[in-house]
């Protein structure tokens, strides 16, 4: 435990924004209520488990409340309460299906009611999962709607209480396993790069946390894995659990694709979440009064609404989209699908008509954006959109990805080839020569960049470059560490009368490239989120490098041949390095972005539209990131077609 006198205690460290968004108000004139997971604590709740480690170090603490600010700041307050369920009171059920997965260890059981017995009314997910002891491992199960995520984000919620009162204890990590479909590969290589995407975590320190088992990991979405690498999906689990076997996790997935898997996962414990029974729902409309009197008569008739009604999201979706209407309105004849889409329909209609949000895209055209959102999103599994990582692929013709590679790659290239041709100008300026060499240095200009852009396009995704700092701290005793190195290998070797000279250029040219490997380091863990930050990011890099290696360069030169070479080859190092650095990676995102607004599949403001969403309740913010409000609803908007909806 962390000692009240430590001096870590006093560093504070804020999320600002805190978006305690309430979904309950009032929508074309009326109040909407709104449904609520209630999660049933325990009146004797463990207190959080203590173990004996290490003080943390000041560093240590900052990068544990950062991160632990962070999930906090998108799973709970940007996520959980801001959900289409958190008002209403309904207790869910919950039964025992220890049948579904693999013990560690055979004999060994968490309950003791038999498989697929219900659990008693006091239990709930966060409680199953707090008595399970050290080495806590939870599937929560279920149907699509029945509130898996809401339940394992109370259990985050929960959790992250605890860590706050003792940040030497594991830290409550959401992921979303959807995205480890695009490059299947271990689980452990899978959570280093999601913590660098979505937590903005340098890859060494999330290295370190996992290889420590400093983290309890819940883990999202097993079913928006693709169902042909589903199981290959639940095979890297069981690895990654069997090499890291006190690491604490809870998985969630739709209960009918866990079924169908060939393999079990190998965890503790198994739960399902139940339907909501009749008196449930009947006690939840004689709360909500008379504007729900005819979704609640339309119920006891309709068979299929009664069906949907069974899910917890379907309720409250019923709730926004029908709340005031007559009978007539709600009623129409047909199947269980038809109403569900229906539903759908309804609350897409009803979320436009909100008020206190201004109209600024016509409803055909945001119709049309988040279709294509959604379908690239489920093409490329992944549950949380993230500006910066558009690729080439979300184009869906084959031909307008070629016509990107060939005109990004025209475009990067000619934007490259003025920038070296314009250095070679400049540098012409000082020789009196620019008539005779302007063709020549724009040309060679053109050819370079030509090579460098087409080569970048076809090799592969555009990365955004890691997380860059300048520490002066370090460049310092590298400047002069390099520095002497330079200097006294000359002196020695060549003496000092002949040597000195040499040797003092040396000195410097091995001091600032010194200076510059120590000084330049990885941002462990960013504060801050921003929607496009990764592209933003690659820019502010490309700058810095640019500058750095412009002067470091041309120094360097300049003293050793000339003012004309260090003011040259200085400019071409800066450039050459901030390409590397970032820029290219901008030059190409810039491109995409272009193309894809060319074509009607996104607005050029794509963060203001994205925004417009999420007030609209289509979408919600998770950090520098978005989501659908649920994953219906985005597999809603992905079975529409494009050009329905540009009609």
């Amino acid at each position: 435990m962390l000692d009240a006198s430590d001096p870590n205690l006093h560093i504070q460290q804020e999320i600002k924004g805190d978006r305690n968004q309430v979904i309950g108000q009032v929508t074309g004139g009326i109040v909407i209520n709104q449904l609520t997971i209630h999660e049933r604590i325990p009146a004797t709740a463990e207190p959080p488990i203590t173990s004996v480690v290490k003080p943390l170090t000041q560093q240590e603490y900052r990068q544990r409340k950062v991160l632990l600010n962070k999930v906090k700041a998108y799973w709970i307050n940007g996520v959980l309460q801001a959900s289409l369920h958190t008002k209403a009171l309904i207790e869910l059920g919950l039964q025992e299906r220890s049948d579904l997965i693999q013990k560690p260890f055979s004999g060994v059981e968490e309950f003791s009611q038999a498989p697929g017995q219900a659990l008693p009314d006091e239990a709930s997910v966060t409680s199953v999962f707090h008595q399970s002891g050290e080495g806590r491992t939870l599937l929560i199960l279920g149907e699509p709607g029945s509130g898996k995520t809401i339940a394992l984000l109370k259990l985050t919620q929960d959790l992250i209480a605890r860590t706050e009162a003792d940040l030497g204890q594991p830290i409550p990590v959401a992921f979303n396993l959807s995205s480890w479909a695009r490059k299947p590969q271990s689980i452990n290589n899978w959570l280093i790069q999601e913590l660098l995407e979505k937590y903005q975590v340098s890859t060494s320190l999330g290295k370190t946390w996992i290889e420590t088992e400093s983290l309890i990991l819940l883990l999202d979405g097993l079913d928006e894995v693709k169902a042909k690498q589903r199981n290959a999906c639940v095979q890297a689990l069981n690895q990654f659990m069997q090499t890291h076997g006190t690491t604490e996790l809870v998985i969630c997935c739709r209960i009918q694709d866990y079924q169908a898997l060939a393999d079990r996962l190998m965890l503790r414990s198994a739960v399902c979440i139940q339907p909501l029974t009749p008196e449930q729902i009947d006690h939840y409309f004689d709360q909500a009064g008379e504007q729900l009197s005819a979704l609640k008569t339309a119920l006891h008739q309709h068979q299929e609404l009664q069906e949907l009604a069974t899910s917890p999201l379907m309720l409250s979706i019923m709730t926004l989209a029908y709340q005031g209407c007559t009978l007539n309105e709600v009623v129409e004849d047909g199947t269980f699908e038809h109403y569900r889409q229906r539903l759908f329909d309804s609350y897409v209609e009803r979320m436009f008509q909100r008020r206190g949000t201004s109209q600024k895209y016509p409803k055909q055209q945001v119709r049309a954006w988040l279709t294509w959102l959604a379908q690239r999103l489920v093409a490329a599994s992944q549950t949380i959109f993230l500006i910066e990582r558009l690729q080439l692929s979300w184009l869906p013709n084959p031909l307008q990805r070629v016509g990107y590679r060939l005109g990004s790659g025209f475009g990067s290239g000619l934007t490259i080839g003025l920038m070296i041709g314009l250095i070679g100008v400049l540098e012409d300026l000082f020789s009196g020569a620019v008539i005779r060499q302007l063709v020549n240095d724009v040309s060679f200009g053109l050819v370079i960049g030509l090579a460098i852009a087409l080569i970048a396009e076809f090799s592969g995704e555009i990365h955004p470059s890691e997380l860059l700092k300048w520490s002066w701290r370090k460049a310092t005793p590298g400047f002069i560490g390099g520095a002497l190195l330079g200097g006294s290998s000359i002196v020695l070797t060549f003496g000092l009368q002949a040597g000195l000279w040499i040797g003092w250029v040396t000195g410097l040219y091995f001091g600032a490239i010194f200076g510059l490997i120590f000084g330049l380091e990885g941002s462990e863990i960013q504060e801050k989120e921003t929607p496009n930050q990764g592209i933003h990011q690659s820019a502010r890099n490309a700058a810095k490098l640019f500058g750095i290696f412009s002067l470091g360069f041309g120094l360097f030169m300049g003293v050793v041949s000339g003012l004309n070479n260090g003011f040259y080859f200085g400019l071409m190092g800066g450039l050459i390095a901030g390409l590397i650095g970032g820029a290219l990676s901008c030059i190409r995102h810039f491109f995409l972005r272009l193309i894809l607004f060319h074509l009607g599949y996104s607005p050029w403001n794509y963060a203001r539209f994205l925004d417009y969403c999420s007030d609209r309740l289509f979408l919600q913010k998770v950090g520098s990131g978005y989501i659908f409000v649920h994953r219906m609803l985005l597999e809603h908007f992905a079975a529409m077609s494009l050009e329905q909806e540009n009609r």
